[in-house]
């Protein structure tokens, strides 16, 4: 049995800068070109969605409650082939508010294409005020 490898933060990576670049402009095709195509997303307590066509359908309807997003990296951890990002997510939400909101996101990655991402965050500041 060999040791386990242990994360140590890292400045982030090209394609993890680029990846959120097109989250941030809320680019759904973009976005997705960054999943391999069994990949599979889980946002908060939702079901994962596996594949491009779930993944598509979840990323336009994420994408369709806010005006704007911007990640703003905090830490950036890797071990192997997985990443774990701590960002605060400032949201402006359809009606105008502007709310930041503290995210954790688990990348495990091959190549630069995410085969799994599990972001842990409370959307409860973002519900209706």
């Amino acid at each position: 049995m060999s040791a386990p490898e242990t994360a140590h933060r890292v400045e982030a990576p090209r394609w993890l800068v680029d990846f959120y670049r097109k989250v941030d402009a809320l680019e759904v095709e973009g976005v997705l070109a960054g999943f391999a195509p069994d990949a599979s997303m889980r946002f908060g307590s939702t079901d994962p969605m596996v594949g491009h066509d779930a993944i598509r359908a979840g990323l336009k309807w994420i994408f369709s409650n806010y005006r704007r997003m911007r990640h703003d990296f905090l830490h950036v951890w890797a071990s192997g082939e997985t990443v774990l990002l701590e960002a605060t997510v400032t949201y402006e939400l359809l009606d105008g508010r502007v709310v930041p909101v503290p995210a954790l996101t688990i990348i495990e990655y091959r190549g630069d294409l995410v085969h799994d991402m599990r972001i842990f965050t409370d959307p409860t500041p973002l519900q209706p005020a």
